[in-house]
């Protein structure tokens, strides 16, 4: 490694300007590396190198500025707040501002907005602990709560739904908090997406489909429904009307990584799935499926429709079948 790298090694990922300057490097020789694309700003006097981007998620990306956030601080001072504590913390989040880190005062520091970092003021009974990336944050509740009361309702969704999924928060616990802090803008509607979240849903993509079927007035699904035959188990879906034998599964890319065998590429996973459902069809089931994509806003309201007249038409052939067996 060269001295930039070991730099960037030795903070996590990330260099300051001064760490630059203590190596010999120039502002000149700064702007020089950013034009050449050898050096990226995170944020003002904050650089990493494109190696390092390349393989990061967005999520990753914003730990990497949070990382870079807290450093500028004392230890203790800060911590991690709102999405970004809720992302530090391994849960899902939906259409949250990764460009912007959100932070607590554990200082005198008042609350107030800066590029790139939003400092709120600590209040009583907020609780804070390491996460598994060893950053200073608001508890995994707090944290969720934060993000369901700041965003829509399919935001508020998906990091509920996540939070009781990863057993980060129990309902119970997430009630409480909602009673103690009711006076926070969004509170409302935080409580009243709490009573739909579901520890079944395990990608953001699962939550999004369910608020589709919420939005299309479709009966609440079943989450990670079994399928059997011949007394075992050979599928779980993402969601089921089993009174109505019908299921429903949405897809996405990291749905099908996931599911990779040794020596296999994503199109053996595709011949799987398409065995799968044909299985499942076998035993009298109707299948939706949808993409990731037709879940998300612009593309739910025709899914959720869809959705329902397929749910419909399994209704209607479950129960002649029914009445013929009768």
């Amino acid at each position: 490694m060269d001295d930039l790298e070991l730099a960037i090694a030795a903070r996590g990922g990330f260099v300051f300007r001064s760490d630059l300057l203590a190596l010999g490097w120039t502002d000149r020789a700064i702007g020089q590396a950013r034009r050449a694309k050898m050096l990226v700003r995170l944020r003002v006097g904050t650089y990493t190198t494109p190696a390092v981007l390349a393989s990061s998620s967005p999520e990753d990306r914003h730990l990497l500025l949070a990382r870079s956030v807290l450093a500028k601080f004392p230890e203790g001072s800060v911590a991690l707040s709102h999405h970004s504590a809720a992302i530090a913390h391994g849960l899902a989040t939906w259409a949250v501002d990764l460009t912007t880190v959100h932070v607590v005062r554990l200082d005198p520091g008042s609350g107030r907005a800066e590029s790139a970092v939003h400092h709120h003021r600590n209040i009583a009974g907020l609780g804070f602990v390491e996460t598994p990336s060893g950053l200073l944050a608001v508890e995994p509740a707090h944290a969720t709560f934060q993000v369901a009361c700041a965003g829509d309702v399919r935001g508020a969704l998906v990091v509920l739904d996540s939070a009781l999924n990863r057993e980060l928060a129990v309902r119970e616990e997430l009630a409480d908090i909602s009673g103690r802090f009711r006076g926070w803008t969004g509170s409302r509607q935080a409580r009243f997406v709490l009573r739909r979240a579901d520890p079944g849903a395990q990608t953001a993509a699962e939550s999004l489909l369910r608020q589709a079927c919420f939005e299309a007035s479709m009966p609440v699904p079943v989450t990670q429904f079994p399928i059997v035959e011949d007394g075992e188990v050979f599928a779980w879906t993402d969601v089921a009307w089993p009174e109505h034998r019908h299921i429903g599964e949405v897809d996405g890319q990291r749905k099908y990584w996931r599911d990779l065998r040794p020596g296999e590429d994503a199109s053996d996973v595709v011949v799987r799935e398409k065995h799968r459902e044909d299985r499942i069809r076998g035993l009298s089931f109707g299948v939706s499926r949808a993409t990731a994509h037709e879940v998300r806003p612009g593309q739910s309201h025709d899914t959720g429709l869809r959705w329902s007249y397929e749910l419909a038409r399994s209704r209607q052939l479950h129960e002649r079948a029914r009445r013929h067996l009768v």
